[in-house]
């Protein structure tokens, strides 16, 4: 990926590009992560797909757009759900699948990560379907059948939010395409060991600094799929941004 031509045409739309990919590539050393460290990291992203205000809203030709995409319709999925009482069945209706005789967990993540991100045809695609993916598993991933993943959302619901639930997912986005544009890279150059204590180190800071976002919206009211969601999913993406910038 990072020698393709389409992440080197990517890479002249970030003026910022040498400086923040030198942090990156001088932060997989092996060694303890200092929040400084990540702090400029995390800042360089956000300056590099253009500012917390023009990404977080749609406008940055890098980052954003298929994040707010599938945040709408993770929202809507997640806002079927909890509408519905905690069906599943319900919930999943409305993305397609009318029958889940025969339906395997994985076939139904799958099926949601398609439904939620579409095609990757893009490299911002390819970070928001993944983000999708990880998020999804993280959440029911571990059931082994259509009942459990049920009882897992009710049980997630009972203690998080569901705006909680879409911050996680952009924390999962933020660190996608860090993944994509640096990862392969750097296992090349400095080992995969190297680089797997790297990315979780700044998987636990990017989490870490989220769980101080100021939560105050009630999403269980938003007709999704309309302007008020897609304006309720940019502020919220924007939000999220500021955190690092």
């Amino acid at each position: 990926m990072g020698t393709s031509k389409s992440f080197s045409a990517l890479t002249k739309k970030m003026p910022n590009w040498p400086a923040f990919s030198g942090a990156v590539t001088r932060s997989c050393d092996g060694s303890a992560l200092s929040n400084d460290k990540a702090t400029e990291i995390l800042s360089g992203y956000v300056t590099a797909i253009g500012g917390a205000a023009k990404a977080g809203r749609g406008g940055s030709g890098v980052a954003g757009k298929s994040g707010i995409r599938t945040a709408i319709k993770l929202g809507g999925f997640f806002g079927s759900f909890l509408g519905a009482g905690g069906s599943l069945a319900t919930a999943l209706n409305t993305t397609g699948i009318t029958d889940l005789a025969n339906k395997s967990v994985s076939d139904i993540i799958n099926h949601l990560i398609e439904y939620t991100s579409g095609p990757s045809s893009t490299i911002d695609d390819k970070a928001a379907k993944e983000a999708a993916r990880l998020l999804l598993e993280d959440l029911i991933g571990s059931a082994n059948s259509v009942e459990e993943m049920e009882a897992l959302l009710k049980q997630y619901f009972e203690k998080e939010s569901h705006e909680e639930l879409i911050i996680k997912y952009f924390g999962y986005y933020i660190l996608e395409h860090l993944s994509v544009w640096f990862y392969e890279k750097l296992v090349q150059e400095k080992g995969k060991s190297e680089c797997s204590s790297l990315f979780r180190q700044i998987k636990d800071f990017i989490f870490e600094r989220l769980r101080g976002i100021h939560k105050n919206r009630a999403l269980q009211n938003i007709n999704w799929g309309t302007a008020e969601s897609d304006e309720l999913i940019k502020n919220m993406q924007q939000d999220v941004l500021k955190v690092f910038e």
